[in-house]
């Protein structure tokens, strides 16, 4: 399975870096990075038990969704 990460999702995830990293040692932001993707890629490899998502927006364009955290993945198959 091939995962691909959008330009949005990939330029919120750095200015995540770039915040964590400022207000923790250097490297946490990179570290809460990696284990926030390994994190989506784990949820990912049985991704037929997640339902649509509840989300209009998501649900709309017929993407899935799970949650990590406080945080919405979207996807789509």
């Amino acid at each position: 399975m091939k995962i691909t990460i959008k330009a949005e999702a990939a330029a919120t995830i750095n200015e995540l870096v770039k915040f964590i990293d400022s207000k923790n040692t250097p490297g946490s932001g990179k570290r809460f990075a990696l284990k926030f993707l390994n994190k989506i890629v784990d949820s990912l490899k049985n991704h037929e038990v997640h339902s649509l998502c509840k989300f209009p927006e998501f649900a709309e364009k017929g993407w899935k969704c799970f949650l990590i955290n406080d945080w919405v993945v979207a996807f789509e198959v």
